[in-house]
């Protein structure tokens, strides 16, 4: 039960803290340089998830 109060508190309550936006954190980049950013972070991090699954894989 109560980590169904916190879920609530934290979700329908805005802290000033969550409520900027990804923008306002990064001192003049423009959102499309954040979306090219995490697009390419994420193709690295799943390129390199994938190599260490099959090798994984490879080894059972």
């Amino acid at each position: 039960m109560n980590i169904f109060i916190n879920t609530i508190f934290f979700t329908i309550i805005p802290f000033p803290l969550f409520a900027r936006c990804a923008v306002c954190y990064t001192n003049g980049l423009s959102g499309a340089s954040i979306t090219v950013m995490v697009i390419v972070f994420s193709f690295i991090l799943l390129f390199i998830g994938n190599k260490l699954l099959q090798k994984f894989l490879e080894k059972n």
